[in-house]
């Protein structure tokens, strides 16, 4: 929250309710001076000594505005609670507290607290968001979908970029790529320097398969900050998806610099090495990460992948397994039954490859890997069938 949305709500809060106290008035002037010269706790001093003659909401709102720009949350929303015993219904005092509640990561108390202003005409907004906000920290993002979409047939120009970035987050967490898209976009429209909305489209496009435009993005974003690790690690991912695997190198090895002990680019390092067929040097990235990160199944299948292509084929088998009982993939299965074909094992492979789920998108894979196993086995017609059916997967 900035001074300036914070001075606004407080400000709307004391008009509501001037009293007509003239020396109340001088005082919160003074208060209001030192806040936004940032003295904040000169301030403090201030309204503790007016406190100990008048107790009044205004003046333990403004304090415990005061203590949340000092970023101490559990003073705030102390203090906060305080002036909401005396004004139950104030939706200004309710969206500080939820404010304050978010940051102090009490998610139940901030969402009971933006659903109560969701009543303030004027307010509204901010509580259809918050609620918003809360539903997604809760991973309910269909709920929140619907509270952001209110909240923008309500929201002031110069706060609809904040909803539609999320209402675009939503989108993406649901797969709907298009619509993230074309939600980012219209942010960029608002704000189009906005570096938050770019790396969010930046993340679209590359789940859209237009690494090239995610790789300018974060290329762009990088020259201005170039220790962000996310970005470095993205970047990476981007091209290596076009095959650039020595230039994604590069990346990883920049990030890895600034934190050697990042379990993704050392596992991106890894998988770019065994692109490139450097088995060994893959196979070392890959153990360095798993010190991190022991059930990391991606890192575990890219590392049997690593010990299959140096013809370590049991280790890779027992690696296979153990993603494979933590979580069933196709993936995993297919390379576990080629696992098997290269030691031999060709009914082992068929009955793996028989547990794939997916076979009209993994058809080609799971075909060809059949055919060569009853190739292998001399039952020359069910090669043939299934090679067959490999060319029209």
């Amino acid at each position: 929250m900035s001074k300036i949305e914070a001075y606004n709500i407080l400000l709307k809060f004391i008009k509501s309710r001037n009293k007509g106290q003239k020396k109340l008035d001088v005082v919160l002037i003074w208060i209001s001076l030192l806040f936004w010269t940032g003295r904040y706790n000169k301030a403090l001093d201030y309204v503790d000594n007016y406190l100990k003659n008048r107790c009044c909401e205004e003046l333990y709102f403004w304090k415990g505005v005061l203590y949340y720009f000092l970023k101490d949350y559990f003073k705030a929303s102390e203090v906060l609670e305080r002036a909401e015993a005396i004004d139950a219904k104030s939706a200004e005092i309710k969206y500080f507290l939820a404010e304050t509640y978010i940051l102090r990561a009490e998610i139940e108390k901030a969402e009971s607290k933006y659903r109560a202003m969701i009543i303030d005409k004027e307010l509204n907004g901010l509580g259809l968001y918050g609620t918003g906000c809360c539903l997604m920290k809760k991973d309910r993002v269909d709920e929140a979908l619907g509270f952001f979409n209110r909240a923008l047939e309500c929201a002031k120009q110069d706060y609809k970029i904040h909803i539609l970035n999320k209402k675009g987050l939503c989108l993406l967490a649901q797969e709907k790529l298009e619509d993230a898209y074309a939600c980012f976009q219209e942010c960029l429209k608002i704000s189009p320097g906005d570096d938050s909305i770019k790396l969010n489209m930046a993340l679209v496009l590359s789940k859209l398969g237009n690494y090239e435009k995610a790789v300018e993005i974060y290329k762009s974003f990088l020259s201005k900050n170039p220790y962000d690790l996310t970005a470095i690690n993205n970047l990476g991912l981007c091209l290596a998806a076009l095959g650039n695997y020595r230039e994604a190198l590069e990346y990883c090895n920049k990030g890895l610099e600034i934190d050697p002990i990042n379990i993704d680019l050392l596992g991106n390092k890894g998988y770019c090495h065994y692109k490139l067929q450097d088995y060994k040097n893959a196979l070392d990235c890959l153990n360095e990460a798993e010190k991190y990160s022991k059930d990391d199944i991606i890192l575990l299948n890219n590392k049997a992948l690593c010990l299959m292509a140096l013809e370590n084929y049991d280790d890779a088998l027992k690696l296979f397994d153990r993603v494979l009982q933590e979580h069933s993939s196709d993936d995993v299965l297919i390379n576990k039954a080629h696992c098997l074909i290269k030691k031999e094992l060709f009914q082992e492979a068929l009955k793996c490859l028989d547990k794939v789920k997916n076979k009209i998108e993994k058809g080609f894979d799971v075909y060809v890997l059949q055919g060569i196993c009853f190739e292998k086995l001399g039952n020359n017609e069910k090669a043939i069938e299934y090679y067959n059916k490999s060319l029209n997967a």
